[in-house]
């Protein structure tokens, strides 16, 4: 379980860094660059990928969750990307216990 957080914490660190320097650079302005880039064939397939990922991520987070209205606020949450789940995801390594049953399950365990 130590290895999984290092992993998140890392992985949030290097994306929170990236999003950064994306502010700075670009601006606020990410929606548009996101609809933008469907006119590039690979961004296209990328973000469709990217997207058809993300939605049973957002379902398992809302199925997992003892709230409903908490489940729907953190699945809305998976859909902005990693730097909302990696948190989530470390959050829940601790909510847990470090029973990686109780991680995948939630309130099913």
């Amino acid at each position: 379980m130590n290895l999984l957080r290092a992993y998140l914490i890392l992985g949030w660190l290097l994306l929170a860094g990236i999003t950064a320097w994306a502010i700075s650079s670009l601006g606020l302005d990410g929606g548009k660059v996101f609809f933008d880039d469907f006119a590039h064939a690979w961004r296209a397939q990328f973000y469709t990928d990217f997207l058809l990922h993300v939605a049973p991520v957002a379902a398992w987070v809302y199925w997992r969750e003892p709230s409903k209205l908490v489940g729907l606020l953190c699945a809305l949450g998976t859909v902005m990307g990693a730097l909302f789940t990696l948190i989530y995801l470390l959050v829940a390594t601790f909510r847990a216990g470090g029973d990686a049953r109780k991680l995948m399950l939630g309130k099913h365990a």
